[in-house]
């Protein structure tokens, strides 16, 4: 159905640009301009059948026009989630200022930002290309935005900073006990037998 309604929309842009050319102007129209005799070669009464035809012609196209727009609009969905070069991974230093990129998949997609660990909004920083410079130990929160009815992204966030080591768990639970001995032990304040001789 997109396909009929395109090629259909591109046969009326043409008629109406043949019609149009057709019809007697001040100078004659476009058979004039050939070296006809002007609208005399269609006969008597075609200047008003042209002038039909140019209105029935450029209904059609404002009709196909607003169709064609419904059709062919690319479809709303929702931006992409925003991600950031380099990636917290990716850094070596974590001791030292890093300068971010922030990239979005999503055509015509606008990125808002923030660093003081609050959720961004449409009100939030505008990442306008220039990178961003994240200290050590601050949180960059981005969030992409598109007019026309576009789902906003997820709220992507990167930590920058050293990775804090975990400290090691401590139990205070007393040890287990050792199995029973089944067989005693020997008393060793008992003297030991002499040898026989």
């Amino acid at each position: 159905m997109d396909i009929f309604l395109g090629v259909l929309f591109l046969i009326v842009c043409v008629l109406l640009i043949g019609v149009v050319l057709l019809q007697k102007g001040r100078g004659g129209g476009l058979s004039a301009a050939f070296g006809g005799a002007g609208s005399s070669a269609f006969g008597t009464r075609v200047g008003d059948v042209f002038t039909w035809v140019t209105i029935v012609l450029t209904a059609l196209f404002l009709l196909l026009a607003i169709g064609t727009f419904l059709v062919f609009k690319p479809p709303v969905g929702t931006v992409g989630n925003p991600f950031y070069d380099p990636s917290p991974a990716d850094v070596v230093d974590k001791e030292k200022v890093c300068y971010v990129d922030i990239r979005c998949a999503t055509g015509d997609a606008e990125i808002r930002y923030t660093l003081d660990g609050s959720t961004p909004d449409e009100e939030s920083e505008l990442f306008d290309n220039v990178l961003v410079a994240v200290k050590p130990g601050q949180t960059l929160k981005a969030r992409a935005y598109r007019a026309g009815g576009w789902t906003p992204s997820e709220v992507v966030e990167a930590y920058y900073g050293p990775v804090e080591e975990e400290t090691p768990l401590t139990s205070t639970a007393p040890a287990s006990m050792p199995a029973e001995i089944e067989e005693p032990l020997e008393d060793a304040t008992e003297p030991a037998e002499a040898p026989v001789e």
